[in-house]
């Protein structure tokens, strides 16, 4: 008997260890999907032209001012849907770097509100002179094409984001020179493919 005992105890215990190791990994991973996708989706292109296969528009801009905070469809086709904070900026078209618009004057949508003081710190700030890499929505306002890779802050002849992208940032840093990096993405967006076209 006390020989069964112990064999019960040692599956017991043995399954216990697998399953909540299981259960730790499993919890690991979701959230490191929840936080990823709070600021950016990771690419597994191998180029910058494959990366800007969805780039409709990059602009070179100054900021005019940010709208109210308002909440929108995700748009995101999935088994039911989600709204989520949104909070318009209205950016002074200078250059068009790729892309075509008549506009003057485009809506940016950023993720986030101004009432979330982590979000804010983000969001672009009047009188700011940005190069906005953007993705056209149905409505005709524009999203960056893929979270902080597509906002870049222009200071001093330098561009700087925080941008996580291996593809878009150069090897000493964030912050890169302008027209370098101007001449780098307009090259790639001109010769933009989707992967394994």
């Amino acid at each position: 008997m006390n020989k069964k005992y112990v064999g019960i105890v040692a599956v017991s215990l043995a399954l216990s260890i697998v399953f909540g190791g299981l259960l730790g990994i499993a919890k690991k991973e979701s959230r490191q999907i929840v936080d990823s996708h709070n600021t950016a989706v990771s690419s597994q292109n191998s180029s910058l032209e494959d990366e800007f296969w969805n780039v409709d528009l990059i602009i070179r801009g100054t900021v005019l001012g940010e709208g109210d905070t308002y909440s929108r469809d995700a748009g995101v086709p999935i088994k039911r849907k989600f709204n989520m904070q949104i909070t318009p900026a209205t950016i002074r078209v200078d250059k068009v770097l790729y892309g075509e618009t008549d506009e003057t004057e485009i809506t940016y949508l950023q993720h986030g509100s101004t009432d979330n003081a982590i979000e804010s710190k983000k969001m672009v700030k009047k009188s700011e002179e940005v190069l906005l890499i953007l993705n056209r929505t149905d409505d005709g306002t524009y999203w960056s094409y893929n979270f902080d890779d597509g906002i870049w802050r222009i200071e001093d002849g330098k561009v700087k984001s925080d941008s996580q992208s291996e593809l878009l940032n150069s090897g000493d840093g964030k912050e890169q020179q302008l027209e370098k990096f101007i001449s780098k993405i307009t090259k790639a967006a001109k010769n933009k493919r989707k992967a394994n076209d």
